[in-house]
Order: C-alpha cells, then structure tokens, then sequence
C-alpha cells in the first residue's frame, strides 16, 4: 500500500478498488417488491399516546369549533351521511402533518369506536380467523355479523396476528429472508432522496410490511434484530460504513480462504484497518444463526448472501446520500 493511502473514509463513500468482481451471488429467492412510496409521510409506524391524545382534541375542537353539540361526534364519525360536515376530516388531519390524511381517519374511528367490553369471546377470537383465512383483510361482513364496527375488527386482528409468531432463537430461513426483503426496500428507494422528518423511522424501513411477508416475527423484533444485532456499531462511531458489509464479504469469497489465519486483514479492504475489518466479521458471525460452528467458508457462502455484491452500488449511493431536512 502507498503510506499517502487514508486508513478511513467517511460514511457511504466509494470503494477504492477499482476492479470488479468475477464471482457472482445470486440474491436469495424471490420477494415482492414493495410499494413505492412518492411522499416523506410517516407509514406503518404505530400511533403513540400522545399523538393519539392529538387526534381525539383535534375532533372535539373541530365539534366546539362548529358548534355540533351533542351530535358532532357521530356526524364526524359518519361524515358521509352528513352533507355540512362533508370536508371535516381536511381540517382535522392538520393535526399530524407528518402522518397521511386516511392513517389519521383510520386511527380515529379505532379510537372513538372502541367496543367498551374491550373483550372477545373465545368464540368472537375463532371467527375472526376464520374470516380472515377466508376473505383477508374484508372486515365489514365479519363486523356486520358480531355486531361491531369493521376498525374494531381491524384493531383486534392487529391484536391477535402475532399471538402464535416464534419467540427466541432465529433459524437461517428467518434471517435471510429479512435481509431479503431489507434490500429489496434498499433497490427500490436508493433514487430517492433521505429526508429526516418528526417521528420517521431511522432509514424509513417498512417495518410493518417486512413483518408481514416474513410472517414470524412481529415488526418491533425484525427492527430491534436488524440495528442492535445485524448492523454495526461501528457506523455510528464513524469507523465503519454499512456498504463496508457489501465490501468485506465480497473481498472475503474472492479469497476462498479455508479459515481466518488464510486472510490478510491488513490488506483486505484498503480503506479500513486489519482490526477493524477482523471486529466486524467477529460481529457478523456472532449473529450467524445456526452456521455458527460451521467452517470459515461455510460461513463466507452463508453472509455472501445477505451481503450481495449486486447490492452495493445502491448501498454506496443511498449511503453518500446527504439528509435533506
């Protein structure tokens, strides 16, 4: 190396090799791609008190505002059958200007509708999986036939649908297919631009969704496993960048090493130190899953992967990106 060589790049920037690789991994299965999201509002991410608290003074101000009186809950709630309060819901999801016009609605009817048991039967319970094994996310007809209101019917399936999810150990199918559907969220959106916004999720990850197609984990344990265990916390100290993931790992399955005394990590990635390239493979495969004992090539074939070479142009260039406020 040229002692005039930096040791340390800043978060996102380029690799300083210029070769490209021969080897090629294929992504993972196949996923759905997400949804693309044309605005910076705040998705998925569950109501908190305080914003729930925002959302039912914004209703009653709107009622005291217009002088509906008794009445005004109910004509807000069923607006459609009130002509003179057609347009209230404009003025009252001013309240959350970070969080989308319907998902405020949406919350609202949960909030003000609530069946005051609050508990279901058994039987309600068994139904409504049935229902929902049959007709999906179709709410009305179940809701006509308990006798309660479709949000309600919503809110409680929201409720149950993690009650039978795993808990504890991760297997491998688990984690790739979280990193699958991570970077397919990262292929669709590495063109727009990174906004920081009140209440945005760090990277904006649709958690929820990531939760759905997963199916065994709830959306708050696919988050936690990502940032506490899968991503480094050297990014944070500035002296790693998450496309140095992409890096190491495809440095490492040219090398076709049969253990880690086989690799030079000094000369391993020119712009990172030996140390820190060994701490963060020390870091990968303590969170490895079931390969952990698995031989060191194993191990390179398994994060290949996760880390897909084929990825890190879009990881580099979402990663240089600066925040737009």
């Amino acid at each position: 190396k040229e002692e005039g060589k930096a040791k340390s790049v800043k978060n996102g920037s380029k690799d300083p090799k210029a070769e490209k690789s021969k080897k090629k991994v294929r992504f993972s299965g196949t996923t759905e791609v997400f949804p693309p999201s044309d605005d910076n509002l705040v998705r998925g991410k569950r109501f908190s008190s305080e914003e729930d608290e925002i959302v039912k003074q914004a209703v009653f101000d709107y009622i005291e505002a217009h002088c509906l009186g008794e009445e005004g809950l109910n004509m807000v709630l069923n607006c459609r059958s009130h002509p003179e309060v057609k347009n209230c819901w404009k003025e009252i999801t001013t309240c959350l200007p970070h969080r989308p016009h319907s998902a405020i609605y949406y919350r609202a009817q949960v909030l003000f509708r609530r069946d005051k048991k609050r508990k279901w039967t058994e039987e309600e319970i068994e139904m409504l999986r049935e229902s929902h094994k049959m007709r999906g996310n179709q709410w009305k007809e179940l809701a006509d036939e308990l006798g309660k209101h479709r949000f309600h019917v919503k809110d409680t399936w929201r409720r149950i649908r993690h009650e039978n999810m795993r808990k504890g150990r991760w297997s491998q199918e688990e984690y790739q297919i979280l990193f699958d559907l991570v970077n397919t969220d990262l292929r669709m959106k590495y063109c727009e631009e990174k906004k920081s916004k009140h209440g945005m999720l760090r990277d904006n990850i649709p958690w929820a969704a990531i939760s759905d197609k997963l199916h065994t984990r709830p959306e708050a344990n696919c988050c936690l496993k990502w940032y506490n265990q899968l991503t480094s916390s050297m990014v944070t100290e500035g002296l790693w960048a998450d496309a140095d993931d992409y890096r190491l790992i495809d440095a490492l399955f040219q090398l076709d090493a049969s253990c880690t005394e086989d690799v030079d990590w000094d000369n391993l990635l020119e712009h990172r130190s030996g140390d820190v390239c060994r701490k963060r493979w020390r870091q990968m495969v303590l969170h490895i899953g079931d390969c952990r004992s698995n031989s060191f090539a194993d191990q390179v074939e398994v994060l290949a992967k996760r880390y897909c070479p084929d990825l890190l142009e879009a990881r580099e260039i979402w990663d240089s990106k600066p925040i737009v406020p």
